[in-house]
């Protein structure tokens, strides 16, 4: 059965804040119209570039506030480049701790990324330095979405030998979104010093 669609073009001239052309920010857009809480969902976001120009469709007649929200944002879409580079980020040395208070081994943003799946992997060491009954470190883990899904992970130990800290974790990303990454430790107990050591973090686009 054939279907009816409401369509609206947004030209250059729509796009007040852009910087780039509308073909180069169309991922941009598609980011940020998904993003929107609209009563009618948008159907599809494609390029007419006969006219320089993005379509904008919905299956059904959007409200005057939906179409208010998708002008705003066109309005309001900077564009920029995004990137799917491989990041690495190392601190191989020691840092110990006496304290609850979570000490920030590793911490990192990435820039806006391309559309994608993407791998979080962290390695590190931890242990007791000094042993004390009743004493532990706990290796933290935290990585957070830019649209503020976030994955939080815990680990253990009590001992002076080394006690590995390890994990992957993989987020879907839209273009324009961004990961944060942010490895941490800390001491359990009221005494002995908590140590982590030999840590790094990738973040690696895998599809």
């Amino acid at each position: 059965m054939a279907d009816d669609y409401f369509r609206r073009r947004y030209t250059q001239t729509d796009f007040v804040a852009l910087n780039t052309s509308i073909g180069e920010a169309l991922d941009l857009l598609r980011t940020a119209l998904v993003t929107l809480t609209l009563s009618v969902p948008i159907y599809d976001v494609r390029l007419d570039p006969s006219a320089n120009a993005a379509i904008v469709e919905w299956i059904t007649l959007p409200s005057a506030g939906d179409i208010a929200a998708v002008d705003a944002a066109v309005a309001a879409l900077v564009g920029g480049t995004t990137t799917s580079a491989p990041i690495e980020i190392n601190s191989f040395g020691t840092q110990t701790s006496t304290s609850a208070t979570p000490v920030v081994k590793i911490t990192h943003t990435t820039g806006a990324l391309d559309e994608g799946t993407y791998q979080v992997i962290w390695n590190s060491s931890i242990r007791m330095q000094a042993v004390a009954a009743n004493t532990g470190v706990e290796g933290r883990i935290s990585i957070a979405r830019s649209d503020g899904a976030t994955v939080a992970q815990t680990d253990a130990w009590d001992l002076a030998n080394n006690h590995v800290f390890n994990g992957a974790i993989t987020f879907i990303i839209l273009a324009g979104q961004t990961i944060a990454v942010t490895l941490s430790f800390l001491r359990l107990g009221a005494s002995g010093t908590a140590e982590m050591s030999g840590a790094r973090i990738t973040i690696d686009k895998i599809s």
